[in-house]
């Protein structure tokens, strides 16, 4: 597969904010902008098969690769929350997109959440697939609540694998000995899959300062948000649920959804569910 195959239709720039270069891919729709911000093992183009459907609702999407993901810059530090969300608020700027919905997953959730609070009239409305700012909530959550049936520690753990380069040498490797891609692959979503594979190999050693960095409280940052907001959870067992919902509360126009059956990939584990959800949540802003 060739970065060719992946774009179809799509364009890719890339731009300068603050002290690093990011790359970013963007479709071009005639309608508002979309502007997705990934997890810390992903990138940009790994996410151009999940928000297709936006793309061709006519949304103008965005994704771009993070400091230190994909054909972004790597600089030395500057991986705090803060520095994240400001390369975002750096991008929309950059970009002179207007009145944009901001989507993240997990380390991009929490970079949306931050931005969306330190800017709170940037966006038209905010989108939180399984932020990591709300992973891991609760002293005494199960690990089956955590991430995809992992405990917390055995999660990281595997993300900070991935960081330092360790998942297999090639990209074949990795889909041969990654059971969430080979999953994939058996679904009939092979393209999805291999830009996964490419992501897991392309990540700087810089970016494992995210799991170093102090965790964000939503406690501090959901009352700063006054955009509408959607956050999309993991499946989650009642007393999660019920923490999940406690500080979902401290958000002025939010709304809370666990979506039944997914894992921390929310969006690419219940794909048509999610978009459904998205699509009605912004159709009524």
């Amino acid at each position: 597969m060739t970065i060719a195959d992946t774009l179809d239709g799509w364009s890719e720039d890339d731009l300068e904010v603050d002290d690093a270069s990011l790359h970013y891919y963007r479709s071009g729709g005639d309608g508002r902008p979309f502007v997705v911000a990934h997890g810390i093992t992903a990138d940009g183009r790994s996410r151009i098969p999940l928000v297709e459907p936006l793309a061709d609702a006519g949304y103008d999407v965005v994704t771009y690769d993070a400091r230190g993901h994909g054909r972004s810059d790597a600089p030395a530090d500057g991986y705090e929350y803060a520095d994240q969300a400001a390369d975002l608020v750096g991008l929309v700027d950059a970009l002179e997109l207007e009145d944009p919905v901001l989507y993240g997953h997990s380390m991009g959730g929490t970079t949306v959440a931050v931005a969306a609070a330190t800017e709170p009239e940037l966006p038209h409305a905010v989108v939180l697939e399984d932020p990591e700012l709300l992973l891991g909530l609760g002293a005494d959550e199960s690990a089956s609540d955590d991430v995809d049936g992992e405990g917390e520690g055995e999660f990281l753990e595997r993300i900070t694998e991935r960081i330092r380069g360790q998942p297999a040498p090639t990209r074949e490797a990795v889909l041969e000995t990654d059971a969430g891609l080979q999953t994939l692959v058996d679904e009939g979503r092979e393209r999805l899959a291999t830009l996964l594979a490419d992501t897991y190999l392309n990540v700087d050693p810089a970016v494992e300062q995210v799991l170093e960095a102090d965790r964000v409280d939503p406690a501090a940052v959901f009352p700063d948000i006054e955009a509408p907001t959607l956050i999309l959870k993991a499946d989650a067992d009642p007393g999660s649920r019920e923490r999940h919902r406690e500080a979902a509360s401290h958000l002025s126009d939010g709304r809370l959804v666990h979506v039944d059956g997914a894992g921390h990939c929310v969006l690419r584990d219940r794909h048509e569910r999610v978009v459904d959800e998205i699509h009605s949540f912004l159709a009524e802003r």
